[in-house]
């Protein structure tokens, strides 16, 4: 009759009534399992255990299902028994190689497998070979995974060929081991393999598997022909994950116009009807960006904004999606260099939801002095906090353990809760039922277990019947919507996208602005970012275990929660998840606190930022933003020996940090140790930044400074190291910045004297500032005083020149006047 719902329903009465029949609760297991009752069909098989605890079947589905309700533990027992009963069985150990590899127990399947080649090799299939090499493969160990290959090929396919897919795993391990003539035939072979043959069998996940391992190894052009054909192939690449993958691999490869055809492409075929269009054409967007070409990436993207406010487009549903879109437009914006429209469409945006996050923050600074005021019972209160948890992580077993519209409510325990909590629960409840009656927001469910009988009395509840000013504050945080909003502090996207703005509107002079949203900033996060998970703070973050590409998954809730496979694992961990909590909230807040400080530091206000720099630095060793900005600031004040000494000590607590390390070497450049601060310039180049231009021109100026010392023992030697590195600074600072190396050369040959070179330098500076930019300008003006300087200084040699020939001419004379002399008186 079509009607398998109710079927269901009459099943399960006929099988509570005649309670024996295992075949008829092993049918209700099966169709509740279609049905996607989970917890009902693991009931059922339940039922069926009882009546037959040899029944492999049951068992199996069983432990099948228990993760799917985050319950993995459960399974591996079930699996561990059958493999007690049924020694080597291949479908179990596929099970539980899977549970294992989706709650990161790569170590584990990847024993369990190997004990099954080496004891019960009879049971092994194809399959096992495949996991085990992925497993391999995942671990880093190609070799292993090249021979039980080679195996597997001699071994169990014997006449049969080997499978494409091990042939491409093999391949691929093949070029990690730097082995490129061994993995040639078995590339060429998935090469010649269609993407999609002709009974709809696809092998995209090899192709992308080879593209990616080419693309770790960083061989691109190996990557090419795979990455062409798959490009090329219809009804492939239908993910756009697929699409940025394969556009960052012909990036890679130096092939930005096969990415840019690629998208172009696909966005002929999905048109603005698809949901995919708008990310589509954003990355479309980005490539121009990256290629140069700036006016057909505006142009692209003023089309887009057209079509959005015509709502041509279909936008993704999820609110999710459409604020990443967002903050993607936004970026692009300024990358494209329009700074002034960023910050239009970003800021109404921020301003609205600073505005919501103040009323929440409101809200929970009410609830917390309420808390602690003692006016309302603790019970009560304790209760309240239950609710928001609940509604934040979802309902006990006891409240909602089983699934909505199923005969069978799920696995309920035993209430063991005190008859004081309760009463404090079923309190709650009516003072929450009452503030949806007055028309509230919910934060909290209608549950199964509480009782309806107060539910009338708590509606027809008038709303001129105030509560106490405390308990409507404790009402109003367990029943506010935060959950539903984005999170500011929590969206690293969002977080980074605000941060960029306060930096436009400090570019834009628009500083009291910047200023007064990062002031509001810092007083929400004050109040919801605090260094405990409080009650009344927003959604619970759940941390799903990871699962590999080319496994079978289902769907289902995984916590990632069993390290150690049960639940007193979340709580065994509990410490170390609140100590990783409260460091990032106290990051968040000095995060926010240096940004403050750069907005006063921008202002003017430098003493102000130095003082909101000094509390925070200690922390931050690895932040060349704030140590730069606390070195102007500190310069700026003159208090450069405080400055040297505090970089000092923390350079002490933190050999590894590139940023003390380099500020160290400024610091013993201005002692006057020069040759330490080369050593530190070096260093620094060599480990962590090599040919970085500024590290090479300090490099470069310190060896000169050396050079010029007074005590120097190889002075040739240390000057043409000098020289070496500002011209290596000079060729990796690339033309557009042409006119400040040559200054800077400039400036080095005036400084030891060699002033014809320092003069071809300035007059190339302002060779360059006719018609150039204004930092070229800029950099032209200060060569020009140099320069005057320089012909001054130029003068005064010739003229010392011309002094010192006069007196020496002077000298010769009189020399040769005393001569004749003494001739003359020897004649006589």
């Amino acid at each position: 009759m079509g009607r398998p719902r109710e079927a269901l329903n009459f099943f399960m009465i006929a099988a509570h009534m005649t309670g024996k029949d295992a075949s008829l609760w092993h049918r209700l297991a099966v169709m509740s399992d279609q049905q996607g009752f989970t917890r009902q069909a693991i009931y059922c098989w339940s039922k069926v255990l009882v009546k037959e605890q040899d029944n492999f079947e049951a068992r199996f589905a069983r432990a099948r299902l228990y993760p799917l309700v985050n319950e993995p533990w459960k399974a591996k027992q079930q699996y561990q028994l059958l493999l007690d009963k049924h020694p080597g069985h291949p479908e179990v150990v596929k099970a539980l190689v899977q549970l294992y590899h989706d709650y990161d127990q790569t170590g584990r399947a990847i024993e369990l497998l190997e004990e099954q080649l080496d004891k019960y090799y009879s049971y092994v299939d194809l399959t096992h070979i495949n996991m085990l090499t992925e497993l391999y493969m995942t671990m880093g160990y190609y070799g292993d995974a090249i021979q039980l290959i080679n195996r597997s090929e001699s071994v169990i396919c014997k006449q049969e060929p080997l499978p494409i897919d091990l042939k491409a795993r093999r391949g691929a391990c093949h070029l990690h081991m730097g082995d490129v003539t061994n993995a040639q035939p078995d590339l060429d072979q998935l090469l010649a393999h269609p993407v999609v043959d002709q009974d709809g069998e696809t092998v995209q996940d090899l192709y992308i598997l080879v593209i990616q391992e080419c693309s770790k190894l960083g061989l691109h052009r190996e990557a090419l022909p795979f990455m062409d054909k798959l490009a090329a192939t219809p009804g492939a690449l239908q993910v756009a994950d697929d699409w940025l993958m394969l556009a960052e691999c012909y990036c890679k490869a130096g092939e930005l116009a096969q990415a840019v055809g690629m998208y172009t492409h696909k966005l002929e075929e999905l048109g603005f009807g698809d949901k995919r269009y708008l990310e589509c054409a954003l990355q479309l967007v980005q490539l121009h960006a990256e290629g140069g070409d700036a006016a057909t990436a505006t142009s692209l993207l003023s089309q887009l904004e057209d079509a959005i406010a015509q709502h041509l487009l279909v936008l993704p549903e999820g609110e999710g999606q459409q604020l990443t879109l967002f903050l993607d437009k936004a970026l692009l914006l300024l990358r494209l260099g329009q700074r002034e429209a960023f910050a239009e469409s970003l800021l109404p945006h921020v301003t609205s939801l600073l505005e919501q996050a103040e009323n929440n923050a409101a809200i929970i600074k009410a609830a917390n002095q309420a808390s602690a005021s003692g006016a309302i019972p603790k019970e009560l209160v304790r209760a309240l906090k239950r609710r928001k948890m609940f509604a934040r992580k979802g309902q006990r077993k006891q409240e909602a353990g089983g699934e909505v519209a199923s005969v069978f409510k799920g696995y309920i325990s035993k209430d063991r809760r005190r008859p004081h909590v309760k009463e404090a629960d079923r309190a709650a409840e009516q003072l929450l039922r009452r503030a949806r009656a007055a028309g509230a927001v919910s934060g909290a469910e209608n549950t199964d277990f509480e009782p309806d009988e107060d539910e009338a009395a708590a509606v027809g509840q008038k709303e001129s019947d105030n509560l106490p000013a405390e308990l409507a504050a404790l009402v109003a945080a367990a029943t506010s919507d935060q959950e539903d909003m984005p999170d500011l502090f929590g969206d690293p996207k969002l977080y980074g996208c605000f941060i960029e703005m306060v930096h436009v509107l400090l570019e834009l002079g628009q500083g009291e602005q910047a200023a007064a949203l990062v002031t509001r900033a810092r007083a929400v996060a004050a109040v919801t970012v605090g260094t405990k998970d409080t009650p009344w703070r927003g959604p619970a973050v759940a941390q799903k275990g990871r699962r590999g590409s080319g496994w079978p998954s289902k769907a289902g809730a995984i916590d990632g929660n069993i390290s150690d496979w049960g639940p007193a694992a979340a709580e065994a961990s509990a410490a170390a998840v609140a100590a990783d909590r409260r460091n990032a909230a106290r990051q968040l807040r000095e995060g926010l606190r240096l940004l403050a400080a750069e907005v006063e530091a921008k202002k003017g206000n430098t003493e102000e930022a130095a003082k909101m720099l000094k509390t925070v630095l200690p922390r931050w060793p690895y932040s060349w933003r704030a140590w730069s900005l606390y070195c102007s600031c500190t310069a700026q004040l003159g208090r450069l020996q405080h400055w040297m000494k505090a970089v000092a000590a923390l350079r002490a607590k933190h050999p590894d940090s590139l940023a003390l390390q380099v500020l160290a070497a400024h610091v013993d450049n201005m002692s006057g140790d020069h040759t330490i601060a080369s050593q530190g310039y070096a260093s620094a180049l060599i480990r962590q930044l090599p040919n970085e231009p500024l590290l090479l021109l300090c490099l470069g100026v310190a060896q000169i400074d050396a050079a010029l010392a007074r005590h120097c023992k190889e002075r040739n030697t240390t000057m043409l190291r000098g020289f070496a590195a500002l011209h290596t600074y000079a060729r990796h600072r690339g033309p557009a910045a042409e006119a400040e190396a040559a200054y800077n050369l400039g400036r080095a040959a005036h400084e030891v004297g060699l002033l014809h070179l320092a003069v071809a330098h300035y007059e190339r500076v302002l060779q360059l500032a006719d018609g150039a930019q204004e930092k070229v300008g800029a950099a032209a003006d200060q060569t020009t005083q140099q320069l005057a300087e320089l012909r001054i200084q130029q003068q005064q040699q010739g003229q010392q020149g011309q002094q010192g020939q006069q007196q020496q001419g002077q000298q010769q004379q009189g020399q040769q006047q005393q001569g004749q002399q003494q001739q003359g008186q020897q004649q006589q």
